[in-house]
């Protein structure tokens, strides 16, 4: 699930056990299982690994490095 911005554009969320998608644009900033907060201004994705891997490729995200060049 999305986890929607507070009133200063902000996403947190302090869950435990869940994978924690963060991206902005098409580029994957985070991706990984981890029981740490986290606070960000890109857009905040949590759930199972599952989910995160469909999100990703709805959306075609990829990381920085394996960006295509036209």
């Amino acid at each position: 699930m999305i986890i929607t911005p507070d009133a200063n554009g902000w996403s947190y969320d302090d869950s435990t056990g869940n994978w924690k998608l963060v991206y902005a644009d098409k580029l994957i900033v985070l991706y990984e299982q981890t029981d740490q907060s986290i606070a960000t201004q890109c857009v905040l994705f949590v759930g199972t690994k599952d989910e995160c891997d469909n999100q990703i490729l709805i959306l075609g995200l990829h990381f920085p490095d394996t960006e295509e060049t036209e």
